[in-house]
């Protein structure tokens, strides 16, 4: 069976009341578990050194670093695929926007097409196969959960995988892009323990930075997919 792996943190608030107008969303996926493995220890590895340079143990928080050992720590892993979804909170419905819970359920929709984009441009590029069985692990860091949707994130990620999704609204058919089987799971997780959690905080950081402080140079990334909302 096929595993792929996938970790997520964000940046920004979504929210009118963002100065910057940008929610972010970024992360890292890995093909396989000795791929997700070897950036975890690559990664940790860096971690160490910059701990005892600075002399603590907390966990490295990009809003608390320096530029430099941010950009230490997003090069130690800029050889793997990474992605991004950049929203533009003026363009989001008010109706979304005005409800907690709305927002969660949008965050969780966003995130479920990030996450179908990625698969589908690993399909179309032969890293993956379609008509074999696949089992997906979703890393998310901690965040409020509550939704006014029907299903949760797990289940609307493995239904359109798998099945397929019929919008009534549009009159258009997604077909599913797995004919195998397939496993969703997702978990929610304290970035204190997790270091590809951590390091997709820095990526997260390093996009959002890139539109406040308008460096476009700095989401100019290899083997990166970027999608942007509305």
């Amino acid at each position: 069976m096929q595993e792929i792996y996938f970790y997520f943190d964000d940046s920004g608030v979504l929210h009118p009341s963002n100065d910057t107008g940008i929610f972010v969303y970024a992360g890292y996926v890995f093909l396989s578990k000795s791929d997700k493995e070897s950036a975890k220890r690559k990664y940790r590895s860096l971690v160490k050194k910059i701990q005892m340079s600075l002399n603590t143990m907390d966990e490295l928080k990009a809003c608390k670093l320096k530029n430099s050992h941010k950009r230490a720590l997003f090069n130690v892993l800029k050889a793997y695929e990474s992605m991004s979804l950049i929203v533009r909170i003026e363009h989001v419905y008010e109706s979304i926007l005005s409800d907690i819970k709305s927002i969660c359920r949008y965050k969780d929709y966003i995130l479920k097409l990030l996450i179908k984009e990625v698969l589908k441009a690993c399909i179309r590029s032969d890293k993956i196969s379609s008509m074999e069985s696949v089992r997906i692990y979703i890393n998310i860091d901690e965040q409020l959960r509550s939704t006014n949707g029907i299903y949760n994130l797990e289940d609307t990620i493995y239904e359109e995988l798998k099945h397929g999704i019929v919008n009534y609204n549009y009159g258009k058919v997604h077909e599913p892009i797995f004919y195998g089987d397939v496993e969703v799971k997702v978990k929610y997780c304290e970035s204190k323990h997790d270091y590809l959690i951590q390091a997709s905080d820095i990526l997260a950081n390093r996009i959002f930075t890139s539109y406040r402080d308008e460096e476009v140079e700095l989401r100019n990334l290899d083997n990166h997919k970027r999608l942007i909302f509305p």
